[in-house]
């Protein structure tokens, strides 16, 4: 039994990936290294014990909180030293993000062998640190692996949860355990990453009465912004006949019945994080809106690197207006259009990335 140290975190593009690998690795002796906020907690839930790691923001822009964050990274190495020297890995996997700094860096001055998973085509600031420390690097896009000369990258995909892939429901249930009616209008998924999509929760609002006699809505919100979404659609769904209304169906955030939405939908409007590879591996066609704060601009990148295989289609943010959005997705629903974009999809996502990188972890040796 091996002694294996999981770190990343600060959101489910980060936890889902370590939580879906750390089921493919269970009878070892598992810990998660990171801060202790609400998605640790998915961690707890997966009876894998937390060791806290203090959370420093890395800024590429002065800011005089740079100062405060420049004292937490300096507790936080010194807490990695202290907790990953009494816990004595043979091997850490790290989903980058906050608290993963800190840990990798302890992992390296120890001789601790690590690998890493980068989730986008354009490789976030942790990953190109820690990069040159990994024994092996994992990566989601062939795009990535310019960041990381000279090293072992494997392009995997992302590990997906057991509790998506393995869903089994057919398209019938699926859409009635959501509400919506199995032979009525197509189905649209809107999802804006684990942390909900403000402008996009706002288009829908905007454009519900024309949306919702198009398509039915399935619509993560993102929990921070679910209160304040649904006391705005109170005001929305006035103009709206009970017909449209019960088209509707928002949610704070779909966790345990997102393998169920995905069977459900028949396209989708989403940012183009790492939900991207979860709409693939359910062959959903999608409109595409990346975020343009991102870092590293990765999203437009994601984007553009997945639309050239045909699952999706673009739509940049200044342009996302109801016209343009509406049309790509009547379009995507032509027969042949929506055939064609869920075959590519399906193609894209490799299917195996759990097992391969738990595989790896599993041969890596101190």
């Amino acid at each position: 039994m091996k002694r294996i140290l999981l770190t990343g975190g600060g959101s489910g593009g980060h936890i889902y990936p370590l939580l879906a690998v750390a089921e493919k690795l269970q009878g070892n002796d598992l810990r998660y290294f990171g801060p202790k906020d609400a998605w640790s907690a998915y961690m707890l839930q997966a009876s894998i014990p937390v060791s806290g790691i203090a959370k420093a923001k890395l800024r590429r822009y002065f800011s005089l909180l740079n100062s405060i964050d420049g004292i937490k990274f300096a507790y936080s190495i010194l807490q990695a030293l202290i907790k990953v020297a009494a816990f004595r890995p043979h091997v850490a996997f790290s989903k980058g993000g906050p608290g993963a700094l800190p840990v990798l860096f302890a992992c390296h001055l120890y001789g601790i062998p690590i690998i890493i998973h980068e989730s986008d085509s354009v490789a976030g600031l942790t990953s190109r640190v820690t990069g040159k420390w990994a024994k092996i690097v994992e990566v989601a896009w062939n795009e990535a692996r310019v960041f990381f000369p000279n090293k072992d990258v494997r392009r995997v995909g992302i590990p997906l949860r057991s509790a998506l892939i393995k869903n089994k429901e057919s398209i019938h249930d699926a859409k009635t355990a959501m509400e919506c009616e199995p032979e009525g209008l197509p189905v649209l998924l809107v999802i804006g990453g684990s942390q909900g999509s403000e402008r996009i929760n706002n288009f829908i609002l905007e454009n519900l009465v024309e949306l919702l006699t198009k398509f039915q809505i399935i619509h993560q919100t993102g929990s921070v912004n679910y209160e304040s979404h649904m006391r705005l659609y109170e005001t929305a769904k006035s103009a709206l006949t009970m017909e449209l209304r019960n088209r509707y169906h928002p949610y704070a955030y779909l966790e345990n019945k997102m393998g169920t939405a995905y069977r459900a939908a028949d396209c989708a409007l989403s940012r183009s994080g790492s939900a991207l590879f979860e709409l693939a591996a359910f062959g959903i066609p999608a409109v595409l809106v990346p975020l343009p704060e991102a870092a590293h601009d990765h999203q437009r990148a994601n984007a553009y690197a997945y639309a050239k295989t045909g699952g999706a289609v673009v739509i940049e943010q200044e342009n996302f207006l109801s016209a343009i959005v509406i049309a790509e997705l009547e379009k995507i629903m032509q027969p042949e259009m929506h055939a064609k974009m869920s075959k590519a999809a399906i193609m894209f996502a490799p299917q195996d990335a759990t097992e391969r990188i738990a595989e790896d972890v599993q041969s890596a040796t101190k």
